[in-house]
């Protein structure tokens, strides 16, 4: 069971990674005229007189990302109260990778028996964050009308599968464990070097269930639109903000999608020709005489 049990977690991890890879290398290749479905934020173009205005300088986009992902400044703009069940959510989450980094690599790095409580201490308080922020969250989406109009069936089962999880992950170490952080290390030890799991260190059915319940939104990441998260630290794709200019990358892009053929046909426009040509028509109207 508990070998069948890491086949799984660790299989997925490694789908999780390849297929985010895939996807995020297929959204930064789509042609220039898609972005936008990534694109957030306000745009130099949407200003009336951009032609005017200097391109935003690369330290303020860095000002930018870095402020979305420290404090979530969009959501707190746009809404207050769901910012802080979400940005408490947030904080919970960033703890829980640094903690789950802290015990990987402790388990294999230092002496498991002088393993300190503060572990324990520092898991049980990401995982109350990221508990009571995806509870709020979930609460909120679920109660406010206008929010609730927004987000699919599936949205919902979502945060209820994370705070599964999350409930799951506190039962192993607090209940399985019984807080007690040299067993637990000596339990990931025997999964991160793959050696036989001392009988003691079986895992029962409800801490299997939290690593299963885990290796399914792992599965489930690649194709959420969670993924979308990973632009923010994409400036590009945030800020599509250059100018097309002779010679510059954007024209060159612009003219190789425009020498393309088109391959669709509507009352407006005709298939069989190149979108430079279509571009580049020009219709007159000639008004009747009065």
């Amino acid at each position: 069971m508990g070998g069948l049990i890491l086949f799984m977690f660790y299989g997925s991890i490694l789908f999780c990674v390849i297929a985010s890879t895939m996807k995020v290398m297929y959204y930064v290749s789509a042609p220039l005229h898609l972005h936008w479905e990534l694109y957030q934020g306000s745009s130099l173009f949407e200003s009336t007189g951009w032609w005017n205005r200097r391109s935003v300088r690369f330290i303020e986009k860095l000002k930018s990302v870095a402020g979305d992902i420290l404090f979530l400044k969009g959501y707190y703009r746009r809404d207050k109260g769901v910012w802080f069940f979400l940005y408490l959510f947030h904080v919970g989450i960033y703890l829980l990778i640094l903690w789950h980094a802290w015990l990987f690599i402790g388990a294999v790095t230092i002496d498991i028996e002088r393993a300190s409580a503060l572990g324990r201490i520092w898991g049980h308080l990401s995982t109350g964050f990221a508990f009571l922020g995806g509870g709020g969250i979930l609460i909120k989406r679920m109660t406010d009308e206008e929010l609730r109009s927004y987000y699919p069936p599936i949205h919902y089962a979502k945060w209820i599968l994370i705070l599964v999880i999350l409930l799951g992950g506190f039962y192993a170490v607090d209940i399985h464990f019984s807080g007690k952080v040299p067993e637990l290390m000596n339990y990931v030890r025997a999964q991160i070097t793959f050696q036989d799991f001392e009988k003691k260190l079986h895992p029962a059915m409800a801490t299997a269930s939290h690593v299963l319940f885990a290796s399914v939104f792992l599965l489930y990441f690649p194709f959420s639109h969670i993924l979308k998260l990973l632009f923010r630290y994409y400036h590009e794709l945030r800020w599509d903000g250059v100018m097309n200019t002779r010679g510059s990358t954007v024209e060159g892009k612009v003219t190789a999608l425009l020498d393309l053929p088109v391959t669709w046909r509507a009352l407006h426009i005709q298939s069989g020709r190149k979108w430079k040509e279509v571009a580049m028509e020009i219709k007159t109207e000639t008004r009747p005489e009065t």
